[in-house]
């Protein structure tokens, strides 16, 4: 029997990267720890905070680039399901039994946590893996200059009219902006020899997109924050930038980062693939409505080290590493017995049927 060929960890290495970056934002923007009062200050604080939009895209991408050319696998939406309900139910009784403010309303949500945005990006990623089977039946054998097509239609009201006017377009919904990347990495996938392709595999040109973008719309944010200028039109448009998924600054920028980390070469290490499995186990756990007010003034007392950078730096990778410790112990203790069952199975073995029934030839 063949073994299992041992995972590349070169982009395992960017979901870590990525993740530090969303909990970086989090952090600077929920936490109440950034100082915006010097230039300096300004700049290092939007640049912890600059890269979070660009990671869910890269995480999309990173996804997308995989499930686009292998079976449906009814595991991976069904697991991060069970991910989410188990985090989100006992941490926010939790927090209630330990007397924190926590409303019947977060009780309800916690119940039902993907049919909000509370967790805006599992929620969305959900979608998109629920769909999987529908896109690879539309991608099956459609023509390159078909897929072409496709991807040049959506990306006006997806990715030009908010580049241009500085806001979401009629497909504003980021679970559009997810289904898009998806088609655009099968894309980039099938046909490597596209222009675009070709110059993100040049490790300057993804160098300076990838890092040149973020520290670009960084310096611009950082002098408009210090100089109070939060009100102008170019602020405006650079919040936008580095919030929007659909930006094109920001799309680049994660394409790139994607290619540079794919153009790696690392083998496979065994504590970098251990951490990266962690990743959403982590964003799910420090962003839990009822316990992440907390977790940055109560567990970390953010405030009270209120500019101080190097404190920032490592609650982020306190966090990272907390939340990454959790999640190991939930997989191992729970999700993995919870795993095994009989119910879990057979909802795998059904679903998958489902989704070969979907894409199977006519």
């Amino acid at each position: 029997m063949p073994t299992k060929a041992p995972r590349a960890s070169n982009l395992e290495l960017l979901r870590i990267l990525c993740m530090l970056l969303i909990i970086g934002d989090h952090l600077t923007g929920q936490g109440g720890i950034a100082d915006y009062s010097t230039l300096p200050s300004s700049f290092v604080f939007c640049l912890i905070g600059c890269g979070s939009r660009i990671a869910c895209t890269v995480f999309v991408l990173v996804g997308s680039w995989f499930m686009c050319e292998q079976p449906f696998k009814t595991r991976r939406p069904l697991s991060l399901w069970l991910s989410l309900w188990l985090y989100t139910v006992p941490v926010t009784l939790l927090c209630r039994l330990a007397g924190l403010d926590v409303s019947l309303g977060a009780l309800r949500w916690a119940v039902f946590p993907a049919g909000t945005r509370q967790l805006w990006f599992i929620s969305d990623y959900l979608v998109l893996l629920l769909c999987v089977p529908l896109l690879n039946r539309l991608l099956h054998g459609l023509p390159r200059r078909a897929h072409k097509s496709v991807l040049l239609v959506l990306a006006v009201p997806l990715v030009v009219y908010p580049t241009v006017f500085g806001q979401d377009g009629i497909l504003g919904d980021t679970a559009w902006m997810f289904l898009y990347d998806y088609l655009l990495a099968a894309y980039l996938r099938r046909w490597p020899d596209n222009r675009l392709s070709r110059l993100l595999n040049r490790p300057a040109a993804a160098l300076v997109l990838g890092l040149g973008l973020p520290l670009a719309n960084t310096a611009i944010r950082a002098v408009l924050e210090y100089r109070g200028a939060t009100d102008s039109k170019a602020f405006q448009y650079i919040a936008y930038y580095r919030t929007a998924l659909g930006a094109l600054p920001n799309l680049l920028a994660a394409l790139a980062l994607f290619y540079l980390f794919k153009g790696l070469s690392l083998g496979s290490v065994r504590w970098i693939n251990a951490l990266s499995g962690t990743t959403l186990g982590v964003y799910i756990l420090h962003q839990i409505p009822a316990f992440r007010g907390f977790l940055w003034n109560g567990v970390l007392q953010a405030q009270a080290h209120h500019g101080s950078v190097g404190y920032t730096l490592f609650a982020v990778a306190a966090v990272f590493l907390g939340c990454a410790a959790v999640d190991a112990a939930r997989t191992a203790l729970v999700m993995r017995p919870l795993e095994k069952t009989r119910l879990f199975r057979t909802l795998c073995e059904k679903g998958d049927a489902l989704a070969a029934k979907i894409t199977a030839d006519d």
